[in-house]
């Protein structure tokens, strides 16, 4: 392994775990309300209909909140998925703690499945509720690309913001490319 990378990795989740630690969150019922808001007007603005309603779930345990949309892990379309009008599917788990009256981000799992003969064929947005013992590997905060085994450290982002990339960025840029008759990311 090059000299030095197992250092600045596990420095790297360090500095996440620092920033997670400071990072002020409104408390869960608010974000709970923000999330299903936000969803309720992306499924507004689509031609696909989605029953955010039905398919988001929240659970409360032991000082834990869960904000959950979907399967845990995507094994294929279900009706629990939020439908996007380029033919993606997203899933996502949230996990907060709430502990005198402070909201903390745990842990947070976004996929979004791509339709077929997309590449990348997904993306998702992992924030995992500890270090791992080989963070160059496996950081903390990261992103799959496609590929299940390939982790690329990104910044631990609010779960509104991850919701932003996947609508405005990766959602967006594919529905241009179709529009546009551009195979998308061919």
């Amino acid at each position: 392994m090059p000299s030095g990378a197992s250092e600045r990795s596990r420095a790297l989740d360090g500095e996440l775990a620092r920033l997670l630690a400071s990072a002020v969150l409104p408390a869960s019922r608010d974000l709970i309300a923000q999330v299903r808001t936000y969803l309720l007007k992306q499924n507004a603005d689509m031609k696909l209909k989605n029953n955010v309603h039905a398919i988001l779930k929240t659970n409360a345990s032991r000082g834990a909140v869960s904000i959950s949309l979907g399967p845990s892990f995507d094994k294929g379309p279900t009706a629990s998925h939020f439908y996007l009008d380029s033919g993606s599917r997203l899933s996502f788990g949230i996990t907060l703690r709430e502990n005198s009256n402070r909201c903390a981000l745990v842990a947070y799992r976004f996929h979004l499945n791509l339709p077929d003969g997309c590449s990348p064929s997904f993306y998702r947005f992992d924030l995992n509720p500890q270090a791992h013992e080989t963070p160059l590997l496996e950081p903390r905060s990261h992103l799959h690309a496609g590929v299940e085994e390939v982790r690329l450290p990104c910044p631990a982002l609010s779960p509104l913001d991850v919701l932003d990339r996947i609508f405005f960025v990766i959602e967006g840029d594919l529905l241009r490319r179709l529009s546009n008759n551009i195979q998308p990311w061919k």
